[in-house]
């Protein structure tokens, strides 16, 4: 019996402060940090200040992802666990977010899957 090939892209789900998850390659997170204090605009991860995405005074924990216009930049995640899975295009829905952002349903959980480069767009800049 031949088994059957799995074709869905690595992938991991991060929980957001704002209550919302994100669905996202596995090759886009370089690390999940706890950290006990960060600026509302900058993380110190391996020596270098990077930029955070959006205001979180409460949150400790962030995704540092791997981005294009920025070399590394910080998400600051919720309580949810972390959660690998690989997603497949049967997860994908018809639905989008109010703001126009795909949405997966995975494990019945809502996920967004969101435009990174526009993400980037929104991070603070030097100067």
């Amino acid at each position: 019996m031949e088994a059957q090939a799995d074709n869905g892209v690595p992938s991991v789900l991060l929980p957001r402060v704002d209550g919302t998850t994100w669905v996202l390659p596995l090759n886009c997170l370089a690390e999940v940090v706890a950290v006990p204090e960060v600026s509302s605009q900058t993380l110190v991860w391996r020596g270098a200040a990077i930029p955070v995405l959006g205001a979180a005074q409460s949150a400790r924990v962030y995704a540092v992802l791997q981005g294009q216009d920025v070399r590394y930049w910080a998400l600051p995640l919720g309580p949810l666990p972390l959660v690998y899975r690989r997603l497949t295009a049967d997860q994908l829905t018809d639905a989008l977010t109010e703001d126009a952002v795909p949405v997966a349903l995975i494990d019945e959980r809502r996920c967004q899957v969101p435009d990174l480069l526009a993400a980037e767009s929104d991070l603070p800049r030097e100067g």
